[in-house]
């Protein structure tokens, strides 16, 4: 950790803070004023090191990079991480130093990621050079989805969300100006990482367009879902992008329409970056747009109606079979029509009987399932038990609780068995479109 410090506030004190906290691997604070940082013995260069270093996490002042990267070159250094800004993205001097920097790089055959970026996240090793304060930053803990991000803040926000939402990563990397290591060698990384189910992206520009279309290819026929959010759009966003990361974002309508070619899903903002990735947390593929909504309110179920037709998806029509078998357990002034209303005096059991039935019917392609759960008939224990049963009715299903923060305990235990969980019915509408558009998704190595 080159730049390591105890100063308070400081970039190299938080990530030392972090790294011996979290790091199952061996830490050498560098830092030429300093004998110690927190305990560890600090040595004046890298050079100094008696040990092979596999990576240096380098935070210290721009001019200072380009030496530190010739010692890291000299010492053998596998790879560095510049977390460093003042760089291609201040332009004039600041570019002409990354050019130094890269050649220097490849000079010695290292790698880096960076520079300008809060570089790796990773819950597995405990790897983890996020500055941020603890207080303030959410970490969330292991799971399948990666997520890179070429804005550093951007991706320090959703990292607060997946913790929020439960939902765990394999590994998070915001790379910077990529100067070196840039989204297509992390998309082709991520596409072999064994831990990785679904690859999310926030992109601003991409270096080199037709390997990076060749990579999301590669990674969608090795059976990754990769769902990619690309920013600078407009004029004035291109012009936004060059300035923050010094990136080149291109025509976005061409970008668009190569990436749906290749089987990413596109989405158009973080909400919707965030739901999709909820929605992809679901254990089954929804094959088909024929949903079945079961709900105690008859007000959600035709605002979930009006969102899924909205959306192009359809509402079921139930076989006449299931219409008479759900008229045999449900009280008389239910409606057995799709949506099928169970009453807002339903306990529990009754949500049981209606899911069991529907889930039979071979019109229905997916379940949405609504609760509101504030009616004292409703046993939030009994029915978290009834969710994670109906996961084994055999139809992929996604769950929606309005309310406030007695419904958003009961959301997320039951977003934690692996039913993607929502508070706005219209939300899990949009959820149910994404887990069709990826089951349409044909395995195929497109190159460009």
């Amino acid at each position: 950790m080159i730049g390591a410090t105890e100063r308070p506030g400081s970039v190299g004190r938080a990530i030392m803070e972090n790294l011996i906290q979290r790091f199952r691997g061996k830490i050498y604070p560098v830092n030429i004023r300093r004998d110690t940082v927190l305990g560890l013995k600090c040595y004046r260069s890298v050079k100094e090191i008696p040990d092979e270093v596999d990576l240096a996490v380098v935070a210290v002042p721009a001019p200072t990079v380009l030496q530190v990267a010739e010692e890291c070159g000299e010492k053998g250094v596998k790879a560095l991480l510049v977390i460093s800004a003042g760089f291609k993205e201040v332009g004039g001097e600041g570019a002409e130093r990354e050019r130094k920097l890269v050649e220097i790089v490849r000079r010695f055959g290292m790698r880096m990621i960076g520079p300008n970026c809060l570089g790796i996240y990773d819950p597995y090793s405990g790897l983890d050079t996020i500055f941020n304060p603890s207080d303030r930053q959410g970490k969330p803990g292991p799971g399948d989805v990666a997520f890179i991000s070429q804005s550093g803040a951007l991706g320090a926000a959703l990292l607060d969300w997946f913790t929020e939402e439960g939902i765990g990563l394999s590994k998070f990397v915001s790379y910077g100006n990529a100067a070196d290591v840039d989204e297509s060698d992390l998309i082709e990384y991520l596409a072999e990482d064994p831990r990785t189910r679904v690859i999310a992206a926030y992109i601003e520009g991409v270096k080199n367009g037709r390997r990076f279309l060749n990579a999301v290819s590669e990674a969608v026929a090795r059976g990754k879902r990769v769902v990619i959010l690309k920013a600078g759009r407009t004029a004035r966003g291109v012009q936004a992008a060059e300035s923050h990361t010094g990136s080149l974002a291109g025509n976005y309508s061409v970008f668009l329409g190569a990436l749906k070619q290749v089987g990413a899903i596109v989405v158009e903002d973080l909400n919707d970056l965030l739901l999709c990735i909820k929605a992809l947390q679901a254990p089954s593929t929804l094959r088909g747009r024929r949903i079945a909504i079961v709900t105690n309110g008859g007000g959600a179920g035709v605002m979930a109606t009006d969102a899924l037709e909205t959306m192009g998806m359809e509402i079921a029509t139930l076989d006449q079979s299931t219409v008479e078998e759900l008229r045999k357990v449900l009280p008389p002034a239910a409606s057995t029509r799709n949506p099928i209303d169970v009453l807002g005096d339903a306990p529990a059991e009754r949500y049981e009987k209606a899911l069991e039935i529907v889930a039979r019917d071979p019109n229905v392609d997916g379940i949405m399932v609504i609760a509101l759960l504030q009616s004292p008939a409703l046993d939030p224990d009994k029915f978290v038990e009834v969710m994670e049963r109906a996961k084994s009715f055999g139809k992929p299903m996604v769950f929606a609780a309005p309310g406030g923060e007695y419904a958003a305990r009961v959301l997320t235990r039951v977003q934690s068995l692996g039913i993607p969980s929502f508070r706005d019915p219209t939300q899990a509408a949009r959820a149910l479109k994404y887990l069709y558009q990826a089951s349409q998704v044909r395995v195929r190595r497109t190159r460009f």
